[in-house]
């Protein structure tokens, strides 16, 4: 049961765009679910669930290529993204195991 976690804040002037592509995702997407930060505005994150190490490797190329995500059919994750795509955070998890 892993899981891959990815965080960013996204700008308030493109909030409603953002939560439209990631609510049509979601319903694409059983896996995904999407958190809003209560402590820090426009903060995300957003839980996979199920995912392989290897399946994240690929996620996590994906998300990180500027040139791919300038297709328009991938959301503008670089213009919606404090900071754009460096801002963007990914990390894998794997239950942990006790000796």
């Amino acid at each position: 049961m892993s899981k891959v976690f990815v965080e960013y804040a996204i700008k308030s002037e493109f909030r409603a765009s953002f939560l439209i592509y990631m609510q049509e995702l979601q319903l694409r997407e059983g896996r995904l679910e999407l958190l809003v930060g209560t402590d820090q505005e426009g903060l995300y994150v957003e839980i996979w669930h199920d995912v392989t190490y290897e399946d994240y490797l690929s996620m996590k190329e994906e998300r990180l290529n500027v040139e791919r995500l300038r297709d328009g059919q991938h959301g503008d994750w670089e213009q919606w993204i404090k900071g754009g795509i460096p801002k963007l955070h990914m990390w894998h998890f794997s239950p942990a195991t006790y000796s």
